[in-house]
């Protein structure tokens, strides 16, 4: 029996009976589920062999020193979460320019606390932030131009982890009047040789689970969409548009994964990766807004081809390049001392404001339809403002409630709560348009490919 044409399952049956068709026939699917999980847990048991071929966190790049500007004399490096127990870190620095100086500088590398950043940052006087610094370290850099010594220290915490914040500081005049610029590199390292950082505990393990759990959907919507294909002949285009969001979304998720596990072995990750990663992700997104509001607008409700509102195309278009830019100009910011998730500061808020514009539009949208359609049309919108503004407004709620958190606490925090938002709406649509539900009943999926083949309230434009 065609299962598509059976009676309309719940979404749970419909999953479960998916995982179970799965798990004990796919032997391949279940191995490389297994593989996979094997690979993402395998550090924390044999950290000790690890730590012989790992490297720790690596970060390096040009920092501006000294010169008339205060800013200058003291400036922000980097930040390392450490867990309970005794960490490492590693410093060493370079001049750049100029390439020389008359004779050596000492300049200090200061360590602080999570406890203490907002007070450091909120002194006016630059210079006295020292005073807060838990370690100081003189570093003597030239007169050539030859890297420094690594300058190596250790940082414990017994009750909770903390986030430690790095500095470098010339508030002692020991360079001449001028801006030096330096390159320097980090090395950061947990107690058991780890090279994430504390926000990032857990986080391989959980992108593993969430990739093996979209493998198993992505199966399920692929035997589904071939099921409707069989019965209906075509596959509709709104099933088009979820399956391309959802694509991107895998390949995204795939990529993150992966540069996870890169970063697990070198501390530097697979940095391509992890920039197309987001910028997919952000698009699959903004292919999922699109289609809820182009329903919403009655696209397979009032209409069965999209006719004026390929006006939409473009609008789409340009909200995916700001999405785009926003990841750029996020990256840029990667390591600043107030970002401890992807989405923080103002990147974070723009993109909120920009959710909440959408959610306006879907509203109205919804509430156009729902004039203009019949009883039924208007029975099934109200059902989809309801589902529609729950995937709205999830990414402002985990945002704000996010920054009720711990910094520390804060990427997980995010990261897994945008991981059931995305696998929920993706159970939602795909179950919405390939189960014989309200939709089905109402939309053009059901119509008729005879002559005259019409639904109430239903425009079929030629």
């Amino acid at each position: 029996q065609d299962v598509w044409l059976g009676c309309h399952p719940s979404v749970t049956h419909e999953f479960c009976d998916s995982i179970a068709m799965v798990t004990p026939n796919s032997g391949f699917l279940r191995r490389l589920l297994l593989a996979w999980l094997v690979l993402a847990t395998f550090p924390d048991p044999f950290a000790d062999h690890v730590a012989a071929f790992a490297s720790a966190k690596k970060i390096g790049g040009p920092v501006r020193l000294a010169g008339p500007k205060k800013e200058n004399k003291w400036r922000y490096l980097s930040k390392f979460g450490y867990d309970i127990g005794t960490g490492s870190f590693d410093f060493r620095f370079q001049l750049s320019a100029p390439k020389s100086i008359p004779e050596a500088a000492v300049i200090q590398l200061e360590v602080y606390l999570d406890e203490q950043w907002a007070e450091v940052e909120s002194e006016p006087v630059i210079c006295d932030r020292q005073r807060y610094a838990k370690q100081v370290r003189n570093i003597s850099i030239g007169p050539g131009a030859n890297w420094t010594d690594w300058s190596t220290g250790t940082l414990s915490q017994s009750v909770r982890p903390h986030i430690w914040y790095f500095v470098v500081s010339d508030c002692r005049h020991t360079l001449a009047n001028f801006t030096h610029r330096l390159k320097f590199e980090f090395h950061a390292r947990q107690a058991n040789g780890s090279e994430f950082s504390v926000e990032m505990k857990g986080m391989l393990l959980a992108n593993a689970l969430f990739l093996g759990s979209f493998i198993v959907l992505m199966h399920w919507f692929i035997k589904r969409t071939l099921a409707f294909a069989k019965s209906a002949g075509y596959v509709h285009p709104v099933i088009w548009t979820l399956a391309s969001g959802m694509i991107t979304q895998f390949i995204a998720q795939v990529m993150h994964t992966i540069h996870l596990l890169a970063y697990k072995y070198d501390g530097d990750g697979l940095k391509a990766c992890e920039v197309l990663s987001e910028i997919l992700f952000m698009l699959a997104q903004v292919i999922q807004t699109s289609l809820l509001i182009l329903i919403a607008l009655g696209y397979t409700l009032l209409q069965s081809k999209i006719g004026e509102l390929d006006l939409m195309i473009p609008m789409c278009f340009m909200i995916g390049v700001i999405h785009i830019m926003l990841v750029g100009f996020g990256k840029i910011k990667d390591d600043a001392s107030y970002k401890y998730h992807e989405n923080e500061g103002v990147i974070g808020w723009i993109l909120l404001v920009l959710r909440l514009g959408l959610y306006g539009w879907f509203l109205w949208a919804v509430q156009s339809s729902a004039r203009e359609g019949g009883f039924k049309i208007a029975n099934f919108l109200q059902q989809f403002r309801i589902a529609g503004s729950l995937y709205f407004l999830a990414f402002p709620g985990i945002f704000l409630v996010t920054q009720l958190f711990a910094p520390y606490l804060q990427h997980f925090v995010m990261a897994i709560g945008q991981m059931f938002m995305q696998t929920g709406f993706n159970l939602w649509l795909s179950s919405l348009f390939l189960t014989r539900g309200e939709y089905f009943k109402v939309s053009t999926l059901s119509a008729s490919d005879l002559p005259g083949g019409c639904k109430v309230g239903v425009v079929k434009e030629e």
